[in-house]
C-alpha cells in the first residue's frame, strides 16, 4: 500500500488542500478530490503518479463541503463509485441547494475557486453507514460518523498492518503549512461544538497510528505525535469556541477586525508568516466563522 497526497491547488495556493492516492493491492482510491475548479490540477496530480482518472475504483469523501467534494461528479463520469455520508447522498444526486448555499457563504469567489459539483448518479452513489467496514481498492475501510464541522461529516479509518490511518477531514482543523498553527473553521449551516468535541473523542479512541489532514497533509506518523495534534486540535477548538460564542451576539464590522486581529496574533505566536497569514487567516475566513456561529449560538425565530 502507498499513500501520495495531491496538492489539488486549491484557491491557487499550495499546501490549502490535498486528494489522497491511495494504491492497494487490487487498485486506486481517492480520498477526498478538491473542488470541480481544480479538477485539471487533480489529473494532473494523478498524472504524476501514473494514474488516471478512471484507474479510480473509489472516492471516500469525508464531508460534501465544495473544497472536499466537488470534483465528485467528474469522476463518477468516469467510472468511480462515490462513498459519502447518508446525509450527503441527496445533495450529490441533486447539487441544486449545495451549490446555492456555497454560493452564499463564499460569495464572489465562489466560481474562481470552487464551480459547480456535477450531479452524480444515484447508482455511483455508496451509503457509508457508520463504523460499518468496506473494501475498496483492496483495502479495509471503516467510516465513522463525526459531526461537528458538518452533520454529514466522516473520517475515514484505513488499517493496514500495525497501522491505522485516520483521513480526518476538516476534523482537526486546518494546519497552515510552514507553521504549527492549527486554524479552526466553523462554516454555516452545521456548526456544532459540543458534537464536535465528542467526534473528535471517538477518533482519539480508534488510537490511529497516522493522521492525514485535507487542509495540512500527514501530521502525524506514529501513535503518540497523533495524540499530541488530536489534543491540540481539542483545544484550539474550544478556545476558538469560547470567543466565537460571545462574538456571535454582536452585529459591529468591529467584531470582524477583532477577530481577525485575535486570530492574528496566535497564528504569529506559532510560527505563521505573514504571506502565509494573508492565504489562510483573512476576513473572509471570520465571517464565515461567525457566519456558523451565528447558525450554532443564536435563538432562530
Amino acid at each position: 500500500m502507498v499513500i501520495s497526497p495531491i496538492d489539488v491547488g486549491y484557491m491557487g495556493v499550495d499546501g490549502a488542500a490535498n486528494a489522497f492516492l491511495v494504491r492497494g493491492p487490487q487498485g486506486h482510491v481517492l480520498v477526498e478530490c478538491g473542488p470541480a475548479a481544480c479538477f485539471g490540477t487533480l489529473e494532473a496530480g494523478l498524472r504524476s503518479h501514473g494514474c488516471a482518472v478512471a484507474d479510480i475504483g473509489d472516492l471516500l469523501l469525508t464531508h460534501i463541503h465544495l473544497d472536499h467534494a466537488g470534483g465528485a461528479g467528474h469522476l463518477a463520469a468516469q467510472g468511480a463509485r462515490v462513498h459519502v455520508h447518508p446525509f450527503g447522498k441527496p445533495h450529490l444526486a441533486d447539487p441544486t441547494k449545495l451549490i446555492a448555499s456555497s454560493r452564499r457563504v463564499h460569495g464572489p469567489a465562489y466560481d474562481r475557486f470552487y464551480g459547480d459539483l456535477l450531479p452524480v448518479p444515484e447508482t455511483a452513489i455508496m451509503v457509508a453507514r457508520d463504523t460499518v467496514w468496506i473494501t475498496a481498492g483492496g483495502l479495509r475501510w471503516r467510516a465513522l460518523h463525526t459531526p461537528g464541522h458538518a452533520r454529514h461529516h466522516v473520517v475515514w479509518m484505513l488499517e493496514h498492518g500495525l497501522e491505522r490511518h485516520a483521513f480526518v477531514g476538516d476534523l482537526a482543523g486546518i494546519l497552515v503549512p510552514e507553521s504549527s498553527h492549527i486554524a479552526v473553521p466553523t462554516p454555516p449551516p452545521e456548526f456544532d461544538p459540543q458534537a464536535w468535541r465528542t467526534s473528535l473523542g471517538r477518533v482519539f479512541a480508534e488510537g490511529p497510528s497516522h493522521l492525514w489532514l485535507t487542509h495540512g497533509g500527514c501530521v502525524a506518523s506514529n501513535p503518540r505525535d497523533a495524540e499530541a495534534f488530536l489534543h491540540r486540535a481539542l483545544a484550539r477548538l474550544i478556545e476558538t469556541t469560547e470567543w466565537l460564542e460571545e462574538a456571535a451576539k454582536r452585529q459591529d464590522d468591529e467584531v470582524v477586525a477583532e477577530g481577525l486581529l485575535r486570530e492574528r496574533r496566535i497564528a504569529a505566536e506559532q510560527g505563521v508568516d505573514p504571506r502565509r497569514m494573508d492565504e489562510f487567516i483573512d476576513e473572509a475566513f471570520i465571517r464565515m466563522n461567525l457566519g456558523g456561529a451565528r447558525r450554532a449560538f443564536l435563538p432562530r425565530d
